[in-house]
């Protein structure tokens, strides 16, 4: 069986890296609209929630689901933390703007450039967290 060559180890892990850039932004996509939907709920329950606590909650929220995403990507690999984190962000900030153009019927105002902003940083933070990440030894 002859070996591999570098060029094919290294297009094997750009397909590695690409699929988990994926899996972490749908997984932050998915949990940014979950936070959403649970904030949503409880402000629609309760009057306790004034208007000027929403955009700062999205905010937030968005921060929050970020970071999991970007850590979801990275811990993996190990390396370039903050550029995948990067990249996991600005998927995932693609999804969530199309989501959010989609159901505003094409009008989302300009906070949704800040809010795309909030993603990439954010992503880029926890893929930065995560390469630091150090792993616990069990002790027996």
């Amino acid at each position: 069986m002859p070996n591999k060559s570098k060029n094919s180890r290294s297009k094997e892990n750009n397909s590695t890296d690409y699929s988990k850039i994926i899996i972490g932004s749908v997984i932050g996509a998915v949990l940014f609209f979950v936070l959403i939907a649970l904030f949503s709920a409880a402000a629609l329950r309760t009057d306790l929630f004034p208007q000027s606590v929403y955009i700062p909650f999205g905010l937030l929220s968005a921060a929050v689901s970020s970071i999991i995403g970007g850590i979801i990507t990275v811990r993996p690999l190990k390396k370039n933390g903050a550029l995948l984190g990067a990249l996991t962000g600005l998927v995932q900030a693609l999804i969530s703007s199309a989501a959010v153009f989609f159901i505003n019927e094409r009008n989302s105002g300009n906070g949704i450039f800040i809010l795309m902003a909030v993603f990439v940083v954010f992503g880029a933070i926890g893929g930065i967290s995560a390469v630091n990440l150090k792993v616990r030894k069990k002790y027996k």
